[in-house]
């Protein structure tokens, strides 16, 4: 066969093969570049949705009471498919088309979780959207006659209900190891804790106030005031008012006097030689320490095979095996305040047991009543996703079954709130110092400063009154002036459970290595344990069971 003959041959095999792979190249290319964009397009709608659901709650006083949680939530959502929707549109897919492939969002909260998605109406029988029924982090136990169940948190907080030593119980509080706790001294409200004295604090935070027509009053500049937290509202102090009414609540803006004898005579008690008092920090110590007792006292063996499912079968799909190790023997080896205890390890896999398996039951049945054409699966969380999910108000999207190319589009985001008022973390206190400056906790520049307030980062927000529809007032409640070394670079900060045991580690570029450096004693520890305190007791709790 001559050259020529072979060369076309050759020609009309390859040529074929050449535009097929060359077109099936582009085409996983141009799936690859629509695919970063979707993805890129839902973390940016995601990330719009936990920003609103934060601006909501923090400008919105009441944000933790029940309906109007709900409320924020569902302007997050709205917020979520607006944007998505929006950005989405360019690629000609709509707002309403988009639900279609949005199998659920899941929405963590203090104590439990809410799951957006499609289910079924009885009453219509047909299928909608909306949140699912309040889901908490519960778990239960069964050991010889006792059978409880134990709802946890995102701190260290539980409720406890069902039968404990043959009684029918319902208790609620924070555990500590209460070996730590002495000297209570209830006249004076001081205690000691780890020995750190603990003890009334005055507080104070900057407002702006509006008159009756909605004009600034305070001429455009925020003023300092004491204040306490009584029955989870803030009580302000005004000892310049000329009509003798010290005490107001801080409503829409304006002062709302108090009227109520029975609240009078209480922040009267707590003003002593001119000064407003808050208690929260001892009252916080003290319950838990009591509560931490009984705790140990009546569910010290507990383990973790004594965790069942609700068919009454043992557990043994805990994402951490904990084996015979006592979740409520509190002490120095099991301190609810320090991320690797015992208690915290099994608290952690009761959430992440309870919502890989409740969002992946709402996710597969979503196929029910969703797109036929593809099968809705939940995902497989990293470690990091699962870090950000059980420590933090957290909005996870997920969008799948879109069709690019030659596949599915399939991804989820997990976004979090580190700045919110359901939840205090031990690292969301920002510390200011003699200066005026605001650290975090854990900034190696502060281990020595002397520290003049701690609060709860979410107060150092600026805050917005809308006047009009051209006019409106912004102000801080306390200082803005952040030290960029700690809240930038996270080299210059060392781990926060060192400052709460006592003793942290830092790098030390002048010597050869770490150095270790004791907290006891120190201002920082003294404020940062008591703000601890203070903050969680002062959280608003959805019952009553707390302190009993």
């Amino acid at each position: 066969m001559k050259l020529q003959h072979l060369a076309i041959i050759f020609v009309i095999i390859i040529l074929p093969i050449s535009m097929v792979v060359t077109s099936y190249i582009q085409t996983q290319i141009d799936t690859i570049s629509v695919q970063t964009t979707y993805s890129s397009k839902l973390q940016n709608a995601t990330y719009d949705a936990i920003k609103a659901f934060q601006l909501n709650t923090i400008n919105n006083r009441y944000s933790s009471v029940s309906d109007s949680k709900i409320r924020d939530i569902e302007a997050s959502i709205s917020t979520f498919f607006n944007s998505i929707g929006t950005k989405m549109g360019m690629d000609g897919i709509d707002q309403d088309a988009l639900r279609e492939y949005v199998p659920a969002m899941l929405y963590v909260m203090y104590d439990g979780y809410y799951i957006y998605g499609k289910y079924r109406n009885e009453s219509t029988d047909s299928y909608q959207y909306g949140l699912k029924p309040y889901i908490y982090y519960s778990c239960r136990y069964i050991k010889g006659a006792d059978d409880f169940v134990v709802n946890y948190s995102l701190d260290n907080a539980i409720t406890i209900y069902g039968t404990v030593d043959g009684q029918y119980v319902t208790k609620s509080g924070y555990l500590i190891n209460p070996n730590l706790v002495s000297n209570i001294n209830e006249t004076d409200k001081t205690l000691t804790y780890d020995g750190e004295t603990i003890e009334k604090e005055v507080l104070s935070e900057q407002i702006v106030l509006l008159n009756e027509a909605g004009e600034v009053i305070n001429t455009n500049s925020p003023v300092d005031y004491q204040y306490i937290v009584y029955q989870n509202a803030k009580i302000y102090y005004d000892p310049t008012a000329t009509d003798g009414m010290n005490y107001f609540w801080y409503t829409a803006n304006k002062k709302q006097k108090i009227y109520d004898q029975n609240i009078l005579n209480y922040v009267q008690s707590m003003t002593i030689g001119g000064n407003l008092y808050s208690e929260s920090a001892f009252q916080y110590y003290k319950q838990a320490y009591e509560f931490s007792t009984w705790v140990e006292e009546h569910l010290g063996n507990i383990t973790q095979s004594d965790a069942r499912d609700m068919n009454g079968d043992v557990i043994s799909d805990f994402a951490v095996n904990t084996g015979e190790e006592k979740i409520f023997r509190l002490n120095n080896t099991n301190n609810p305040l320090l991320d690797g205890s015992t208690f915290n390890e099994n608290r952690i896999s009761v959430i992440r047991r309870s919502i890989q398996t409740n969002l992946a039951t709402a996710i597969a049945n979503y196929n029910q009543g969703g797109n036929q054409n593809y099968e809705f699966v939940l995902p497989v969380f990293t470690e990091e996703d699962w870090d950000k999910i059980v420590n933090n108000i957290t909005v996870a999207s997920f969008l799948q079954g879109i069709p690019i190319g030659s596949k599915f589009f399939n991804n989820y985001c997990i976004i979090t709130n580190d700045k919110n008022e359901e939840v205090v973390t031990e690292d969301s206190l920002y510390i200011i110092t003699q200066d005026g400056e605001v650290h975090l906790p854990t900034c190696k520049t502060i281990t020595n400063s002397t520290v003049t307030g701690v609060y709860s980062n979410v107060t150092f927000e600026r805050q917005s009154i809308h006047i009009s529809d051209t006019y409106e007032v912004h102000y801080y409640p306390h200082a803005n002036s952040k030290c960029y070394d700690c809240m930038v670079n996270v080299s210059e900060t060392y781990d926060i459970d060192g400052l709460i045991s006592g003793t942290i580690t830092v790098f030390d570029p002048t010597q050869t290595g770490n150095q270790t450096i004791n907290m006891k004693g120190t201002s920082l520890r003294k404020q940062y344990l008591a703000a601890l305190g203070r903050e969680r007791y002062d959280l608003y709790r959805t019952n009553d069971y707390f302190g009993v």
